[in-house]
């Protein structure tokens, strides 16, 4: 199932800006694995409506999430502070007094004014280390699909979903974890895009399988689609509470797997969505010895 607006308005485009990358083998890193740095954008054709609904009907195809599974860790992690439920448990009682609120807006300030009260040490506590831990969603630094995206963007068929890139040892499938892939619009517990990425190492080549799926919404719903939730709590969905009176009345799914040349743009095709992805070998930074003798 091919688009044939999607491949023909961004492959030259695309691939031209990527012309002069190279093919280079991959070593193991000091921890006996191999190691890319993965970049993965995953846009949408904004005309989808116009596809055939009869391609996409329910029961023909399984929605499920691989295990084991996981969530990229954002690069800031460590840096976010849980202030405590001092704003949850003020707007959570409507019969508090008026002396148990100023208490409470009390600690409030004195959490901004004196930092987070400590509620017990962390003994395991470490910083990221983006350089060296696997899984983080990496900074705008790192990143090399920014001019990819604007080129998506600019075509007002096209808007991007997802967009990411981490470092992760590549192993084999069976002992590989997939990702967990959201974007896009939030309806209630769901969201626009839904799905995986499973990156492993196949003899002499990397392998991306893509189990993705994308939600359209309307107020009534007649499909039958049985779209699983997300197994890992997810922020961004636990945030979102309002549904707009929305069900999910069509699925997209794209599954696919593709074999990876390193170094080189690889996009999949599909009648709703489209990815670009790239595998980069990556070698694990020599650990510093540091000692005072």
């Amino acid at each position: 199932m091919k688009s044939v607006i999607a491949y023909s308005t961004l492959s030259f485009a695309l691939f031209s800006l990527a012309a002069n990358h190279h093919a280079e083998a991959q070593t193991f890193s000091y921890d006996g694995n191999r190691w890319y740095e993965i970049e993965v954008s995953i846009f949408t054709n904004q005309n989808s409506r116009l596809v055939n609904q009869e391609l996409f009907l329910p029961g023909h195809v399984e929605l499920y999430y691989p295990e084991p599974i996981l969530q990229l860790t954002p690069v800031l992690n460590d840096y976010f502070i849980d202030f405590g439920p001092v704003n949850v448990a003020i707007n959570a009682s409507s019969d508090m007094t008026d002396n148990t609120v100023e208490q409470l807006i009390e600690q409030a300030m004195d959490s901004v004014f004196y930092g987070p009260e400590l509620r017990e040490p962390n003994i395991n506590f470490r910083l990221i280390d983006k350089a060296r831990d696997p899984f983080i969603a990496l900074g705008e630094d790192e990143q090399e699909f920014s001019r990819f995206n604007r080129n998506i963007e600019l075509n007002s068929e096209h808007r991007i979903l997802f967009h990411s890139v981490w470092r992760q040892p590549v192993l084999n499938k069976v002992q590989a974890s997939a990702i967990l892939i959201s974007g896009g619009d939030l309806f209630g517990q769901h969201a626009e895009l839904e799905g995986s990425l499973l990156i492993s190492y196949n003899i002499n080549r990397v392998d991306v399988d893509a189990r993705l799926w994308r939600n359209s919404f309307n107020v009534v719903s007649d499909q039958a689609w049985n779209v699983p939730l997300a197994p890992l709590a997810n922020e961004r969905l636990e945030a979102n509470q309002d549904s707009f009176g929305l069900l999910i009345d069509q699925v997209y799914p794209m599954l696919e797997t593709r074999q990876m040349i390193s170094n080189e743009l690889h996009y999949l095709d599909h009648p709703s969505i489209g990815m670009l992805v790239e595998v980069r070998p990556y070698e694990l930074p020599t650990i510093f010895d540091f000692s005072l003798d």
